[in-house]
């Protein structure tokens, strides 16, 4: 046999050692004790707490608490505004079978307020408990927190306008930035009175939109201000009930261009050129803002006609009302413009007019004008009245109003001119007339 077959191994006596090792020599070990002590005694507690509850009460979390006011406060038309809920700890002891199958469900906790009521403020309340449910073998050692605080209020309700003047906006080249607008354009804001008296402003918060071209919308969030400007706290605004908590804000942005007036005129005789060497608009045009559509609807602003009966040489200037499309901004606030006519070289000339006829009249009934003549006041070029005479008048009554009527009356009658074509009858005029049945 060889030498190294004949020695012996190592590993087999390492095995030995490890086989002498014992657990108990491990509490001849200071550090080893110490620690197995307070292993130890932690555990006996933990035991003990959990058995004996009449030492260590069981503490049971977020009990909730009805907040309960005097009827007299509720009479006054008080409420509790703060806190809306609350939850406390309350502890409990006895048996520790029943206390360890306490729930919050079998304790009952409402507030109790022991001062005089005097108004909206803040009162202190104790917390009173009972039992319910079939577990009834414990105590309730203590409520934590067993005072709390409670603000009573009257109840107010207000609708206040949505603000967007913190939205700041430019309009590009050619464009105009309309009203910004929040839909909806009112929140109602319930709750405490106080709170809601110290609501001066509702807004929405800053939003910087740059230069724009076309409208644009977003959603934004409320904000409350009091007086000073100042956003209201957390603590007052958890206590109010908003119809809304956001809204929708729009900024139009349309398109801005210049528009010609256009005069109209009724009654006009069919020589006359209402161009602007007799025609003049003061001022011409103005200024709009409207979508494309709109301007490609409307190439001019059509202005409300006049009648040529009240023209004359001595009434040739008129006011008229500026009216135009909902769809349009009116940017320079024109309501009015002046029309004046051209009229020199026009005269006037009083025609007694003697021909009458009657339009328009049913065929089973006949009229006849009981006005034998007629003053007309006619205007036209010194030149043309000149010639004119009472054959080139003809008064003419219009009846189809007034199918039905029989009898005597007065009616508004019309002047029709002959031999020119400059010439128009000035003023207004009525004949008496009377109808009847064939």
């Amino acid at each position: 046999m060889s030498d190294k077959q004949n020695t012996p191994k190592k590993a087999p006596e390492k095995n030995a050692e490890k086989r002498r090792f014992s657990i108990g020599a491990l509490f001849y070990n200071n550090k080893f004790v110490a620690v197995f002590s307070v292993l130890t005694a932690l555990v006996l507690w933990f035991a003990m707490a959990f058995s004996n509850t009449e030492e260590f009460p069981v503490a049971i979390r977020d009990v909730p608490v009805t907040i309960k006011i005097p009827e007299s406060a509720q009479a006054e038309g008080l409420k509790c505004f703060s806190p809306l809920t609350l939850k406390v700890t309350v502890y409990v002891k006895g048996n520790s079978l029943s206390v360890h199958n306490v729930t919050a469900d079998d304790i009952v906790l409402e507030t109790q307020i022991t001062e005089t009521i005097s108004g909206a403020k803040t009162y202190l309340a104790t917390i009173s408990s009972s039992k319910k449910g079939y577990i009834t073998d414990y105590e309730i050692d203590r409520i934590e927190p067993s005072i709390v605080q409670l603000t009573l209020d009257y109840s107010e309700e207000k609708a206040f306008p949505i603000a967007t003047d913190r939205v700041s906006v430019s309009a590009a080249s050619g464009c105009y930035v309309g009203t910004i607008a929040a839909a909806p354009e009112l929140v109602t804001i319930a709750g405490p009175k106080s709170v809601v008296d110290s609501i001066s402003t509702v807004t929405v918060g800053e939003k910087a939109l740059g230069e724009l071209s076309e409208t644009a919308s977003f959603n934004a969030d409320l904000i409350l201000l009091d007086a000073n400007g100042n956003t209201l706290n957390k603590d007052k605004y958890d206590q109010l009930s908003l119809s809304v908590q956001s809204c929708d804000v729009t900024v139009p942005v349309f398109m801005r261009r210049t528009v010609p007036f256009t005069a109209n005129f009724t009654n006009a005789p069919s020589g006359l050129k209402l161009d602007s060497s007799f025609v003049t608009i003061s001022p011409s045009t103005v200024e709009l803002a409207g979508s494309e559509e709109d301007f490609n609807s409307y190439k001019s602003i059509q202005l409300d006609p006049i009648d040529f009966s009240q023209i004359s040489p001595d009434t040739n200037v008129f006011e008229i009302p500026v009216s135009l499309p909902s769809s349009f901004r009116n940017l320079q606030q024109i309501d009015e413009v002046t029309v004046r006519l051209n009229l020199a070289g026009y005269t006037t000339k009083t025609i007694t007019a003697r021909s009458f006829k009657v339009n328009n009249l049913g065929y089973q009934y006949e009229a006849s004008v009981t006005t034998t003549a007629l003053d007309v006041v006619v205007v036209g070029p010194e030149s043309e009245l000149a010639n004119l005479t009472d054959s080139n008048l003809v008064v003419q009554v219009d009846m189809s109003q007034n199918n039905d009527f029989t009898g005597h009356t007065e009616m508004p009658a019309t002047i029709s001119i002959s031999g020119s074509t400059k010439c128009w009858a000035y003023g207004s005029y009525r004949v008496n007339l009377s109808v009847e049945q064939k």
